[in-house]
């Protein structure tokens, strides 16, 4: 037993978390975005990618055209980063992203050719976050309670990591022009040792080993240690995330609460149950 503790203190403190998101983005209460070509370019088209940081430009016209005009800006095209960048000329069929601290205006616009993109930021409040600490703390007693049985907590390591992945997918999928397996790597972190774990712990359930316990207290744990970069998702309204983000604060909130209560129903249990295990 004291084994068990020895091992949850030392996975909390000294595992590193992951990144709270994919690429570096970040929640927050503003997005950019694009609302027209003036005049219109054909074939050309602009978006807002990567949570807003970045302005991508496709040319699927046929002839080539210049994206320039003063600014602080870092393109991003085949070579890799390039900074302090002059008017960039692009080649028919070629996309380009690049960032320019213009798109943090309010109002702002951007020379492109013999037109302009424009484009705007909007501020949408977060939400409260209290509703979302609540629903936390409610998963986190679910958890907890399925510590009454063995089976039960192998059930709820599979579901708690099940959102940790779907977490960790989501991120990933919303950054654009970057490796897909890397920013998996980065925005996973610790649950990287938590989701195999997850095989054992099933895999113990079935063959009704004391040892479902101990392993769903040690994935709970790192779980908690994999989530706690995520809090801002509770208090911000945009989330870089591909898909709603009320259901990547749930995620959040699974992998926060649910590996709370699993640590805490796991120890738990093999403190009730004592020398058997």
């Amino acid at each position: 037993m004291r084994a068990l503790l020895l091992a949850l203190v030392l996975l909390i403190t000294t595992a590193g978390p992951a990144r709270a998101h994919a690429g570096g983005l970040t929640p927050q209460d503003h997005l950019s975005r694009v609302t027209a070509i003036d005049p219109p370019l054909p074939g050309v088209t602009a978006t807002m990618v990567n949570h807003g940081t970045e302005l991508e430009i496709r040319n699927g016209g046929s002839t080539p055209v210049a994206v320039g005009g003063a600014g602080d800006r870092t393109g991003v095209g085949g070579a890799g980063d390039r900074t302090g960048l002059a008017d960039h000329v692009i080649a028919p069929g070629e996309t380009y992203r690049f960032r320019d601290e213009r798109t943090t205006a309010p109002q702002w616009e951007i020379p492109l050719g013999t037109s302009v993109v424009e484009g705007r930021v909007d501020v949408i409040p977060g939400p409260n976050p209290l509703w979302w600490l609540l629903i936390t703390l409610a998963l986190a007693v679910g958890g907890y309670l399925l510590g009454r049985r063995r089976e039960l907590l192998a059930l709820g390591v599979v579901v708690v990591t099940a959102g940790h992945v779907w977490h960790a997918v989501g991120s990933t999928l919303v950054v654009t022009g970057r490796s897909f397996v890397p920013l998996l790597l980065g925005a996973s972190g610790v649950g990287l040792v938590a989701w195999p774990l997850t095989v054992v712990a099933v895999v113990a359930a079935v063959r009704r080993k004391p040892a479902t316990a101990f392993v769903a207290a040690v994935v709970g744990a790192m779980l908690v240690v994999a989530g706690i970069p995520d809090f801002d998702s509770f208090r911000f309204s945009q989330l870089p995330f591909a898909g709603p983000a009320d259901v990547d604060r749930l995620l959040v909130a699974l992998t926060l609460g649910g590996g709370l209560g699993l640590a805490a129903g796991g120890f738990d249990y093999l403190r009730r149950t004592g020398p058997t295990t």
